[in-house]
């Protein structure tokens, strides 16, 4: 996990180690002898743990000494999706996700993040009490069990903190122009994009600077979910409904459903290079290392046509 800083000053919990933790979670397997067991290439999904580790470690328990804390929270597992909850089903406020802070936090009882989704929360104790950060299942193939994570443990006397501030970032809306590029990509299988597996020496999608585009992700067979580099994007739609408030903001990676598809304004950036490519991909690890990648490179508007698609040589990503 790399924490990015910034100057805003938004009396948000900050102080690391004290109220402010990261939250690695990655669900794992384990042989008789305590190695790691299981074949992440195999199967549906790859993968599917029967123990969860928290900053790699198993049933973790916390020290509470503020009366708020801030998690960071990073999935960090090959294949599952967590329905982050309390045991005691208390509300807390998600403050960022992927790309940042959000514009508003966001009250929840629960949310969800899929392999490489990043999120912030912000939650309130009461001194002297105790209780558990799960996991709880919610019927997609990705996510099913319960599991608890993490055991939170507030000391009798709590340091006070401000509240949760009811403005975060300035978010600029990622607006697409009319008669935006349209590019739709359909996930099928486990290994393949439009059809097509991932080449290293082929370039997919030619992209002019500065744009903002519409990309649909469609989904035609179970859980997959989809990461861009370089960009930022917004969600707009999933089968046709609003995205959940907390996944609001800016984001690189998104859950895509069975059978749905999801709509994102893309922003990308000003850098150009024919040559250089980015990926997009699945993030479920079985599925990209199986092919479900792509490339685009990012070229100077009015260039796109003069593009060569095919690398003789790729330095690597």
């Amino acid at each position: 996990m790399f924490i990015v800083d910034d100057d805003l000053d938004l009396d948000l919990p900050a102080e690391y180690g004290v109220d402010d933790f990261p939250l690695i979670l990655q669900d794992k397997r384990f042989a008789p002898d305590g190695s790691f067991d299981g074949d992440p290439l195999k199967g549906t999904f790859g993968i599917m743990g029967d123990h969860i580790l928290v900053n790699g470690t198993y049933n973790p328990h916390l020290s509470v000494t503020t009366e708020r804390v801030r998690f960071r929270v990073l999935n960090g597992s090959n294949a599952r999706m967590y329905n982050l909850t309390f045991a005691d089903k208390r509300r807390f406020h998600v403050i960022a996700n992927d790309g940042g802070l959000l514009g508003a936090p966001v009250e929840v009882e629960e949310f969800s993040l899929t392999p490489g989704e990043r999120a912030e929360i912000i939650v309130a104790f009461a001194p002297g009490e105790q209780v558990v950060l799960r996991t709880a299942d919610n019927g997609v193939d990705i996510g099913q069990g319960d599991f608890d994570l993490l055991k939170l443990i507030a000391a009798k006397n709590l340091k006070p903190t401000p509240d949760v501030p009811a403005r975060l970032a300035s978010l600029t809306p990622k607006t697409a122009p009319a008669g935006a590029k349209v590019r739709r990509f359909r996930l099928s299988g486990h290994d393949a994009i439009n059809g097509k597996e991932m080449d290293m020496a082929r370039i997919d999608e030619v992209v002019p600077a500065g744009a903002i585009e519409i990309w649909e992700i469609e989904n035609n067979v179970y859980s997959h979910n989809f990461h861009i580099h370089e960009v930022a994007f917004q969600m707009l739609e999933v089968d046709g409904s609003a995205p959940p408030a907390y996944a609001t903001g800016y984001k690189d990676t998104v859950y895509v459903p069975a059978k749905s598809l999801v709509r994102l304004a893309v922003q990308f950036g000003g850098f150009t290079d024919p040559d250089s490519p980015y990926m997009y991909h699945c993030h479920i690890l079985r599925h990209e290392d199986s092919g479900m990648m792509g490339q685009f490179v990012i070229v100077k508007p009015g260039t796109e046509s003069q593009v060569n698609l095919t690398i003789p040589t790729h330095a690597g990503h």
